[in-house]
């Protein structure tokens, strides 16, 4: 699949490599900033080999260097997703709200409590939608942050992608996030999926009336997508 942008990780070839792919997985672990001593303990990449396989990533977008001896992953979202890390990694929701018609409860509210279950409570709420859309649901104050598009926008995928994708850069690379492609128009359900296979972000959908969860983009697929 192509991927968006020249500036995009290249998890597929990154980690066609063992050590590579041990030393992102070592920092990972490590809650996404590790120094060179905890890399070399967790990986047991060790040296010059663990310099080499650093520069490698460097240059494949997966790692940046912070300060001396310190390495972070360039995005948490997925590496902290699929490997199991030594402290918690926030979570962020990022859904979106269609029009409330005969709805009771805005689907973001079931999604977050379906997440909830599955201990991955969110710590920060992110909710796309238009003003019209917004205006329905003004009456429960919800405590979301919000990413406004415009009736022309919202029913324009590229529109959609542009109008989310700074704010959704910029918190792949401190959270796992979440993304929703519930709610909404068919074309933000499209935008969110597309986002989602590009930077490989954990996607669900959520079936209201009954109130249960898929998972269209799990743990498992992206581990497949990057070939670990």
């Amino acid at each position: 699949m192509q991927r968006e942008g020249g500036e995009m990780p290249n998890y597929p070839l990154a980690f066609s490599v063992e050590n590579s792919k041990k030393v992102a997985e070592a920092i990972a672990k490590n809650g996404g900033v590790a120094t060179f001593s905890q890399i070399q303990a967790t990986s047991d990449v060790k040296g010059s080999v663990l310099n080499h396989h650093l520069n490698r990533l460097q240059r494949l977008k997966i790692v940046e260097k912070e300060v001396k001896g310190t390495y972070r992953l360039t995005y948490k979202t997925p590496l902290c997703f699929i490997f199991p890390t030594k402290t918690r990694i926030p979570i962020a929701y990022f859904g979106l709200l269609g029009k409330r018609e005969a709805r009771k409860e805005p689907e973001p509210e079931i999604a977050i409590e379906l997440l909830k279950k599955e201990k991955l409570k969110p710590d920060l709420i992110y909710v796309t939608t238009s003003p019209e859309a917004l205006n329905e649901w003004k009456d429960l104050k919800l405590p979301y942050q919000w990413i406004l598009c415009y009736e022309e926008e919202i029913i324009d995928i590229e529109s959609v992608k542009q109008k989310i994708k700074p704010q959704l850069i910029s918190l792949l690379k401190e959270y796992i996030v979440i993304m929703d492609c519930t709610s909404a128009t068919k074309p933000a359900t499209i935008a969110y999926y597309e986002l989602a296979q590009t930077y490989y972000a954990p996607l669900i959908y959520i079936y209201e009336e009954i109130k249960k969860m898929k998972w269209l983009i799990s743990r498992n697929t992206i581990i497949k997508q990057l070939n670990i």
